[in-house]
């Protein structure tokens, strides 16, 4: 819920690079689309295009079947302004694959809408906006860079006055929490050293305090991977001589288990080969189900 809040904030405005991606055309307007009745149903972002077109766009975080509510929004729309041309469209932002049904065939009805992947776009042509609302969309789309991508909305944000800095960064991560780059942020937010209080801000306490635990955890744990490596270097060139350059490299590659394992057989081992004998094993296990 708190996704699809978000993504409505960061349409506050007309979002035209977005709409102009999308539609090829430009928003003259946003209409109003709440509609009486004893549920509530309410189109996420319904604009008014250049051509006299009307856009309805349906922002998704979650793969889930909307077909029929699609439906019901065409006939509102359409009794609301008749006459008008009506276009719909789901941007689907969330992490899951979409789960394809976005038609209607049946003996007396058939309804069809467009789907759009946001990770199909460039982030590249969102960051040209000189919107931030719009650049921070540009974290969910397709990109090589994410981290570059994060700096660059981030320099954005620090030129804001303290309140809006602060509401803005809370959007950018909730946002980036659907691509599970929220520790980036963090970390990048840390490197700029933007200044504000995170602890006065109820969504960025909570988020980089797990991103830090996070990050905190991770540095642990390379630390004892790293620890295992250089002891076990030691043991095997005080049982083994000088090792070789393929050797060294092969164990500061290994996973910490791997580690653990070596290190109680270099206690009885004879020879090199006899320390590695399990991981050489498995390796030729494998090889031989590749060639069945």
């Amino acid at each position: 819920m708190r996704y699809d809040t978000t993504l409505k904030d960061v349409f506050q405005g007309l979002p035209q690079f977005l709409l102009r991606l999308l539609t090829g055309r430009q928003a003259v307007d946003m209409l109003p689309v709440e509609f009486p009745a004893t549920q509530k149903r309410q189109p996420d972002l319904v604009f008014l295009l250049d051509n006299g077109t009307i856009f309805h766009l349906e922002l998704q975080s979650t793969p889930e079947i909307m077909v029929w509510r699609m439906l019901i929004y065409y006939a509102l729309i359409r009794l609301r302004y008749p006459n008008h041309k009506l276009v719909q469209m789901v941007l689907y932002v969330g992490h899951k694959p979409w789960r394809k049904m976005d038609r209607i065939v049946e003996e007396r009805l058939q309804f069809q809408y467009d789907v759009v992947d946001i990770r199909n776009i460039d982030c590249r042509e969102i960051l040209a906006s000189p919107s931030l609302e719009e650049n921070m969309l540009a974290v969910l789309c397709h990109q090589d860079d994410a981290r570059q991508t994060i700096r660059h909305i981030l320099h954005r944000i620090d030129k804001l006055p303290p309140k809006a800095r602060a509401d803005a960064l809370t959007r950018l991560v909730i946002l980036s929490e659907l691509r599970k780059l929220e520790t980036v942020v963090h970390e990048e937010v840390q490197e700029m050293a933007i200044t504000f209080n995170v602890m006065e801000n109820d969504v960025l306490r909570d988020l980089f305090l797990k991103a830090q635990k996070e990050s905190e955890e991770r540095g642990e744990e390379q630390g004892e991977k790293k620890g295992r490596a250089s002891a076990l270097l030691l043991l095997m060139e005080g049982k083994f001589g000088k090792l070789p350059d393929e050797i060294q490299q092969k164990i500061f590659k290994a996973g910490r288990t791997t580690l653990e394992k070596w290190l109680v057989r270099v206690l009885k081992a004879n020879t090199l080969e006899e320390v590695f004998q399990g991981s050489e094993k498995k390796q030729d296990r494998r090889k031989a189900k590749s060639t069945v």
